[in-house]
């Protein structure tokens, strides 16, 4: 009687599909993480930019209607940051919404945007968080807490 111990051809096989299939589905898991957590750099520029907006409006009663009015710097001086690219405040409607395009080379985020849009119902300054319809960043991108 021959008693060999040990794993046959086929085992390891099973087995190395098993963890290479494992490793793809957490890799684009683990991508998207990556980009949510380069575009939340995009919402710390964001946050100073609507407080910007928002003192203006409550100062002069309109919405600004680009970076030199809301007292932010130009919108390509964001480029010297690690993944933004541009931060400007809208000059057309709806006035004093703020774009940010990211710089995230090598993913399909890259030269896309997100933007936040001020409303001023009632006096109040409340802002909806949401990619544009065009050139916007994948849903799953965006950060949780600028998710609605």
């Amino acid at each position: 009687m021959n008693n060999n111990k040990g794993f046959t051809l086929i085992e390891l096989m099973a087995v190395v599909s098993i963890v290479s299939i494992l490793a793809v589905v957490s890799m684009a898991t683990y991508s998207d993480y990556v980009v949510r957590s380069k575009v939340g750099e995009g919402m710390v520029f964001a946050s100073e930019a609507k407080t910007s907006v928002t003192d203006y409006y409550y100062n002069m009663q309109k919405l600004p209607t680009n970076n030199s009015q809301a007292g932010l710097p130009e919108p390509e001086s964001y480029d010297q940051y690690n993944f933004i690219r541009k931060l400007e405040v809208s000059s057309t409607e709806p006035f004093g919404a703020i774009t940010i395009t990211f710089k995230i080379p090598g993913t399909n985020a890259d030269s896309k945007e997100l933007q936040l849009i001020p409303s001023t119902k009632d006096g109040l300054m409340t802002w909806t968080c949401l990619p544009p319809e065009e050139n916007g960043i994948d849903n799953n991108q965006v950060p949780p807490n600028c998710r609605g």
